[in-house]
């Protein structure tokens, strides 16, 4: 009977929830759950599986994907765990006899490149499984890869005459040698088998190593780019196409410059470089490469200085296997934009032919970015660029030397092909349909560690568009499983986790991601990673003071104050003012190195002063408003605070004073309207500060509002009265008198009254 499908679902989702915290056993307990709910699904065992790995429990843990496996109907995902931990197990044999059936179900897909990987590892694991070993000799004879060819029969020739076979053994060794009938490591097993020793351990060959992170897809990457051609012998073309290209290329200028009508003088020595580039370039054409090489050589013996012709002389020098003198040729031809692509590309070939892998990895990551340029926005080039520089020293990091080795394979293979241009294009338009969450580059195809993390990742996003999050983050899941180091994954399950509403586990994974891409040296991507994080949780100030440090000790100075603001709103809203106050005051520091134009000394120094008004910290609001009045002289609410708080912190003097500098400063920019506003503000908030009424009474008079004028000092006056300043009241009354106000015998009455 059926289970609970909704439970199911319900379990799975916490049990990959625990597994991301790491809480193992309680994932373990919920992925239980799920297969007692429905036994023949294999996401719970391949959650068992993980789960147990991480404990180090390796035997449970392939007993469960090997579960998981079974319910797939052998999905390969699963097999590559159970070869995974059977080789942790030591398990030799059984993880090369698993990897052997990965490869044949690959192989029944199509997918030949896949096929090869998987036996190659079987090959690895398990020397003598002859069945593997008869599968890459056959395809690698058809791909026309010699060497790797002669590698596989003389494999199989070691296995059979180990079991007995020394005919069959000599058959294989024949076979070899009609690949090669000079090689000297053919003939010598030849001779070994017919004189009845035993040939050569496999630790005595050379071995293939494969990258766990790379080489599937990699080899992949070979395979699209692949055109049927109309051979029937399958061999590839003994150049990457643009080498090709620029051969063709700089064999045509070199000959527009033959025959081209020229300006140059006719004398006996251009008329001896003429015959000998021609002769040069017609060797070439004939594949007479020792021929060719001498004319060029006495072409510039004479004074030939020719790009092209460097460009040539170092392809003839590589063919001959004289990788120095091509070096110190392509180093001249790279100069030249026609030829800068084919020459990096030929020097990554040399270094690496001389074992040099760092040099040559500088080389082919030129090339790849020379060519993932071409296919994005100007806007882009930089932060590409950037995130090359990241690859390069990544791969070239201490022990992933292999990688890096794999990574150049791959490279190669991806450029062996005509058409590759547009297959760059369409990989730009792939990526870009993934990267929602950062940029990727034509790298990424070359580092996600299988075709399939990518396809799971597209997957991902659709499903998420669809607004499917569970089965898109499952597909994520999916992903980070086949690569577990590949962060645009944990990047992409960032942002679904986000719109499932787990932001504080999305703020954890993208926290997670910034410190990697920190250690790694990428500062944008741990900047951009720390921003999604706070941008998930705006109120983690301990994520936001990181990022902010990292804004800071790389210069983006501007971005560091904007989080710098939102850290002390962050505080603020917590009610935590004295610490809202020390963030803006600690911005404040740093804010004369930002963007003019973004007034942040303003910004911080107004955040600041409305804190300590709120507090009635007058005097600290002083400081503030004082600094703020030099910054913003135009500013209405500025000046008029800073009147205000003068009065408030006794300084009445320093009141007025700063009142006549603003109201003048309004009369000098054509704004002497607002004067009389402002002064009758200030006389309604202090109707008893003689300074203020005179100040108003005398711009009443003259503006004949005689009136209004003689009201305003009888109100001070009255205010006088009631505290006992008779002096000054009196002196008041005198002013009143002066104005001939109508009722002038009463305050004549009131002045007598007040004279002592």
């Amino acid at each position: 009977m059926a289970g609970n499908r909704a439970r199911f679902e319900e379990a799975l989702n916490r049990g990959h929830s625990h597994s991301w915290d790491q809480k193992w056993q309680e994932a373990i307990k919920e992925f239980e759950v799920a297969i007692e709910e429905i036994a023949n699904e294999p996401a719970p065992y391949a959650g068992l599986g993980m789960a147990y790995l991480e404990l180090n429990k390796l035997q449970e843990a392939l007993e469960n994907y090997k579960l998981a496996a079974r319910f797939s109907r052998g999905d390969v995902i699963y097999l590559r765990q159970v070869a995974d931990v059977q080789e942790r197990l030591g398990q030799y044999g059984e993880a090369g006899k698993t990897y052997m059936a990965i490869g044949e179900i690959e192989l029944n897909r199509r997918r030949l490149t896949e096929a090869m990987d998987n036996w190659n590892r079987a090959v690895r694991l398990e020397p003598d499984l002859l069945r593997a070993h008869q599968r890459l000799a056959s395809i690698y004879e058809r791909q026309g890869s010699v060497h790797n060819a002669i590698r596989e029969y003389l494999a199989i020739a070691r296995i059979l005459n180990a079991q007995g076979e020394a005919e069959n053994a000599l058959q294989a060794c024949q076979l070899a040698l009609k690949l090669d009938p000079r090689n000297a490591e053919v003939l010598t097993a030849i001779e070994q088998i017919r004189s009845g020793e035993k040939l050569a351990g496999e630790s005595d060959s050379p071995t293939y190593q494969s990258s766990d992170s790379i080489s599937e897809v990699a080899q992949h990457m070979a395979a699209a780019l692949q055109e049927k051609e109309g051979s029937s012998n399958g061999k590839v073309t003994d150049a990457a196409s643009p080498v090709q290209d620029a051969r063709r290329l700089a064999s045509e200028k070199l000959a527009e410059d033959l025959f081209g009508d020229g300006d140059t003088e006719l004398n006996a020595q251009t008329l001896q470089l003429t015959t000998l580039i021609s002769k040069a370039l017609d060797f070439q054409t004939r594949n007479m490469t020792n021929e060719a090489i001498s004319a060029y050589e006495e072409a510039m013996g004479l004074g030939l200085d020719n790009l092209a012709a460097h460009f040539n002389l170092g392809l003839l020098y590589q063919d001959k296997l004289r990788f120095e003198d091509a070096v110190r040729e392509f180093e001249l031809s790279v100069q030249d934009h026609d030829f800068r692509l084919a020459s990096h590309f030929s020097l990554g070939e040399c270094h690496r032919a001389r074992g040099r892998i760092e040099k040559a990895l500088e080389h082919f990551i030129n090339v790849l970015k020379i060519v993932d340029l071409a296919t994005v926005q100007h806007s882009q080039a930089d932060r590409l660029i950037e995130l090359y520089e990241n690859l390069a020293d990544s791969l070239m990091a201490q022990g992933e030397r292999d990688q890096a080795s794999a990574f150049a394979n791959a490279l190669v293979e991806f450029l062996s092909h005509k058409g590759w241009e547009d297959k760059a294009k369409d990989a730009r338009g792939r990526l870009d349909a993934i990267s929602d969450s950062g940029m990727m580059i034509l790298g990424d195809m070359l580092t996600a560690g299988s075709e399939q993390v990518l396809e799971s990742l597209y997957l991902s996003q659709e499903y998420a568009k669809r607004g499917m999050y569970d089965t898109a983050v499952e597909e994520t899941y999916r992903a980070i499983q086949l690569s577990n180091d590949y962060l645009p994954a944990h990047i992409q399950l960032g942002e679904l986790l986000g719109k499932q509403g787990r932001r504080e586990t999305a703020a954890q994974k993208f926290i997670t991601v910034a410190d990697t891409y920190r250690n790694r040296g990428d500062v944008n991507g741990s900047i951009i990673s720390y921003e999604k994080a706070v941008e998930m949780m705006p109120l983690d100030l301990s994520a936001r003071g990181r990022l902010i440090d990292m804004l800071k000790q790389h210069g983006q100075i501007d971005r560091a104050l904007e989080h710098y603001q939102a850290v002390g709103d962050a505080y603020y809203q917590l009610a935590q003012v004295d610490k809202a106050r020390d963030t803006y005051q600690e911005a404040l520091k740093l804010a004369p190195r930002g963007a003019d134009e973004q007034n942040w000394k303003v910004r911080f120094l107004r955040l600041m002063a409305e804190i300590d008004m709120q507090r009635f910290d007058w005097r600290r609001a002083l400081i503030a408003y004082k600094e703020l009045r030099v910054l913003d002289p135009n500013d209405e609410r500025t000046a008029i605070t800073l009147v205000d708080l003068y009065y408030k912190v006794g300084q009445p003097i320093n009141a007025v004073g700063e009142l006549d500098n603003y109201l003048k400063q309004l009369v000098r920019s054509g704004r002497g309207a607002k004067v009389v506003g402002i002064l009758e503000d200030m006389v309604r908030q202090r109707p008893s500060d003689k300074n203020l009424v005179d100040r108003l009474s005398r711009l009443y008079l003259q503006q004949k509002r005689q009136a209004e004028a003689i009201e305003l000092l009888d109100k001070l006056g009255e205010a006088q009265l009631e505290a006992n300043e008779t002096q000054a009241a009196y002196q008041t009354i005198e002013k009143i008198l002066a104005l001939n106000p109508p009722n002038a015998a009463s305050y004549r009455q009131l002045l007598a009254q007040l004279r002592p």
